[in-house]
């Protein structure tokens, strides 16, 4: 958690132990979760946490480039603290969202003259290997 904290700290942002606590958590899993999942999670040992402070915070963070908000869709939003080029898959049948570690491919090229690329989010829509074989 320390070096989550000075993580924090050195992207300007005070590292409260509500916000350490939510990006320590997010940094731990690859399951892309929801708000809801990262407080249920995180509630166990935090009983003060409340919803709203791990919406703000994951808002924050993304806010500050060191989570991707991920729209699939759903009605809801997934998070991931891989910051890193990657794209990523969701299934259509168990709705898991799997990291595909190849870059995405470079758009900035493409921009028309005097735009700014801010970053590239491909997602990948169809079955994972696990629902195939069940079908």
């Amino acid at each position: 958690m320390r070096a989550t904290a000075e993580f924090l700290s050195q992207h300007g942002i005070r590292p409260s132990i509500q916000r350490t606590t939510v990006l320590h958590y997010l940094r731990g899993v690859k399951t892309h979760p929801t708000v809801d999942e990262i407080y249920q999670a995180l509630l166990p040992d935090n009983p003060s946490l409340s919803r709203t402070t791990v919406y703000n915070t994951l808002e924050l963070l993304s806010d500050n480039g060191l989570v991707m908000t991920l729209d699939f869709g759903e009605g809801f939003l997934r998070y991931d603290a891989d910051c890193s080029p990657h794209c990523h898959f969701i299934c259509d049948g168990c709705r898991k969202v799997f990291d595909i570690m190849d870059a995405p491919p470079e758009c900035g090229s493409m921009l028309p003259r005097g735009f700014k690329l801010k970053g590239v989010q491909l997602k990948l829509f169809g079955t994972c290997a696990t629902c195939n074989k069940k079908a």
